[in-house]
């Protein structure tokens, strides 16, 4: 009898226990990328495109790999937890001072986020007022990819009911930073950074659109005030075959300084981007103008000119590769994606680009693109500063091996224009780059 009471409880536990974990509806999905990359000039930095003389710019080849998982777990049909966990993040072979998943920035030579970390963890829950988000989350994705960044924050987010569709909006507060300065008068003080955020979205079967609102308390030095405040908007129209994506956006608001003798300043710059197309059977061709304000140099901050630079130290977003090169993740230039700081100026001098591409479909399997840009600065950094960053070609190819894993090798070539020379083209020299990538992306 003991023997049939311990198997029956036995049973029950395991009932138990299984219907309990039934409640919980567990997925997984992610990827793993590996990629290899050749760049014809470069100094372990990124692309360098000039040469001192009597100099030659040594060419840079390497390896990196990325395995990111994102598990969701939908504990009932009103909470769920999901996460995004990177154990390689960009992390380059060889570079690893404790093994592949110590990653070491290739910049830098520091520790740095490319090792095993959590991304986003963040929950949603269903509440009677609406759709409620906290944790680290994502923050890009908002409208088109120009000046999107794969990059997360700590928010509270809200997303009510009270508007009928197509109508939506959304509201958070994002945490960016909370009194570090241990030991200091700040660390007594509300030395933070904070971002109110609204959006107001519209949405039908061919108009994705939406206008933002951010406003950005940023109070970590005591000795002066610094609010920044964004205003965009973007629209993404579908018409039968033809598409248009468009985003614009303005940066303002001002730096109040408490200290004797130094000037106030106000934030004032613009970014925007438009792009038309078509998609004709296997052909989508489109055609793209972007645009972000560079820092006029007579415009000194210092001494109370205002902040025109629209991109910043961050230049496009991670998320905007138009073309290889100059936006692309692999060369410093307009896009800090791996490499930062090598080509900064460009960020300083602001961008117009024009890119016309094409892609193919020659299969379910098969797909061609390619495509040719121009770009020059904004704005002038030395005297006498040619404008042009030049014209680049690209050709590239994916292939999927399976529905799950696919190759890509791309190509491009940058016939570089004289802004990087300097002043006067001297004292260096511009050398024309290519760049040659291929990689393998395993999803799940």
């Amino acid at each position: 009898m003991k023997k049939v009471l311990s198997t029956v409880a036995a049973l029950g536990l395991i009932a138990g226990l299984a219907s309990t974990a039934s409640a919980v509806e567990f997925k997984m999905s992610g990827k793993y990328l590996v990629e290899g990359a050749y760049l014809s000039d470069a100094r372990g930095t990124g692309m360098d495109v000039t040469e001192a003389a009597g100099e030659s710019t040594p060419s840079d080849a390497y390896w990196l790999h990325t395995f990111e998982i994102k598990p969701t777990m939908k504990v009932n049909d009103k909470i769920s937890m999901s996460s995004t966990i990177r154990l390689a993040d960009d992390t380059f072979w060889g570079n690893q001072g404790g093994g592949d998943t110590e990653g070491l920035g290739m910049a830098t030579g520091q520790s740095s986020d490319n090792n095993v970390y959590v991304h986003t963890l963040y929950m949603d829950y269903a509440s009677p007022i609406g759709k409620t988000r906290f944790g680290r989350v994502p923050t890009g994705g908002y409208g088109t990819n120009f000046m999107d960044f794969d990059k997360r924050g700590n928010r509270v987010m809200w997303w009510p009911t009270f508007l009928d569709k197509p109508f939506s909006t959304l509201f958070y507060i994002e945490k960016a930073t909370e009194n570090t300065v241990a030991g200091t008068a700040n660390a007594e003080t509300d030395a933070d950074s904070d971002t109110y955020v609204a959006r107001l979205y519209y949405n039908t079967d061919s108009l994705d659109s939406g206008i933002h609102y951010g406003y950005t308390n940023n109070m970590t030095n005591v000795t002066k005030s610094d609010r920044k405040q964004q205003l965009s908007a973007y629209g993404k129209y579908k018409m039968d075959n033809l598409f248009l994506n468009a985003e614009l956006t303005h940066f303002f608001g001002e730096i109040d300084n408490d200290a004797t003798g130094t000037p106030d300043s106000d934030y004032d710059s613009w970014a925007a981007m438009l792009q038309v197309g078509g998609k004709f059977d296997a052909l989508t061709p489109s055609l793209m103008y972007f645009y972000a304000s560079g820092q006029d140099r007579n415009e000194i901050v210092a001494n109370g000119g205002d902040t025109e630079n629209a991109l910043g130290t961050a230049g496009t977003g991670e998320l905007f590769e138009p073309l290889y090169i100059l936006t692309g993740r692999h060369t410093g230039m307009l896009n800090n994606d791996i490499f930062s700081g090598n080509t900064g100026t460009m960020s300083t001098a602001g961008v117009h680009g024009v890119v016309l591409a094409a892609d193919y479909a020659v299969s379910d399997r098969l797909k061609l693109h390619g495509a040719i840009g121009w770009a020059q600065a904004d704005e002038e950094q030395l005297a006498g500063q040619d404008d042009e960053y030049g014209w680049e070609y690209n050709i590239g190819a994916a292939y999927k091996l399976l529905d799950n894993l696919t190759y890509e090798a791309h190509f491009g070539y940058l016939d570089t224009g004289d802004f990087f020379n300097g002043a006067g083209n001297t004292p260096n020299i511009t050398e024309n780059v290519y760049l040659l990538t291929h990689s393998l992306t395993m999803t799940f």
